[in-house]
C-alpha cells in the first residue's frame, strides 16, 4: 500500500513537472517568435506592440473633414479633425529663425535634428503651425510632393506667417529641402491636441 502511494505520488510530480516544462517551452517560443530579426528583446516587442496600438488607436477615430480651418478649430480639442490646407518647408537657418523650437523643450534644429522623440507617437517630423493649434499636436499630413505616404508631424515651432490652414515643415537647412514643392492642396489630420 505505501509503495503503491510513492509510486502515484511520483507519477502525479512527473506529470505535473511535464506539463510545466511544456508550458515553459511554449511560453519561450512565443516570445522567441515575436522578436525582430530573432534577437531576444523584450524592447523590441514593446516598439511592435506600440506600433500596433498607434495604427489601432489611428483606425478606431474617426475624423471629421471640416471646410474650414475655423471649424476644425472649434472642436479639435474634443474630436480628431481634418482640413485642407497650405504646406511650405523652411530650415533652422531661414531668415529670422533663432534655430530653436518655439514650444518647449525648445529643441536646437540647427544640429539637423528634424525630428521629435514623442512619448506616444515616436519619432515624428516637426511641424509649424498657426497659434490656436497648441504645442505637442499631432498632425497627420497627407499628399506631399516627396512623400508616397502620409507623414506624422508634432507641432513644435510657430511661424509669422504661418497663419490658419497653413503649416510649415521643417527640413535641416533652408537651402536643403529635398525637392519639395509647395503645395495648397495638403490635407492636415489633428490627431492629437496639445499635449
Amino acid at each position: 500500500m505505501g509503495s503503491r502511494f510513492v509510486k502515484y505520488l511520483g507519477t502525479v510530480i512527473l506529470v505535473f513537472v511535464m506539463g510545466f516544462i511544456i508550458l515553459s517551452g511554449n511560453s519561450l517560443t512565443v516570445i522567441n517568435t515575436s522578436n525582430l530579426n530573432s534577437v531576444k528583446s523584450l524592447q523590441a516587442v514593446h516598439i511592435v506592440n506600440k506600433y500596433n496600438s498607434i495604427k489601432e488607436s489611428l483606425k478606431e477615430k474617426e475624423i471629421v473633414v471640416f471646410p474650414t480651418f475655423n471649424e476644425a478649430m472649434q472642436v479639435a480639442s474634443t474630436s480628431p479633425v481634418a482640413f485642407m490646407g497650405k504646406l511650405t518647408a523652411y530650415g533652422p537657418d531661414c531668415p529670422g529663425c533663432s534655430g530653436n523650437s518655439a514650444c518647449p523643450p525648445r529643441q536646437n534644429f540647427k544640429n539637423g535634428n528634424i525630428y521629435f522623440e514623442d512619448q506616444d507617437y515616436g519619432k515624428v517630423r516637426v511641424v509649424a503651425a498657426d497659434r490656436s493649434i497648441p504645442c505637442g499636436s499631432i498632425v497627420r499630413i497627407s499628399g506631399i510632393n516627396i512623400y508616397s505616404e502620409p507623414i506624422l508631424a508634432i507641432v513644435m515651432d510657430r511661424g509669422g506667417a504661418v497663419k490658419g490652414n497653413h503649416m510649415d515643415l521643417l527640413f535641416t537647412s533652408q537651402s536643403n529641402l529635398e525637392g519639395f514643392a509647395t503645395s495648397s492642396n495638403i490635407k492636415f489630420e489633428l490627431i492629437r491636441y496639445g499635449w
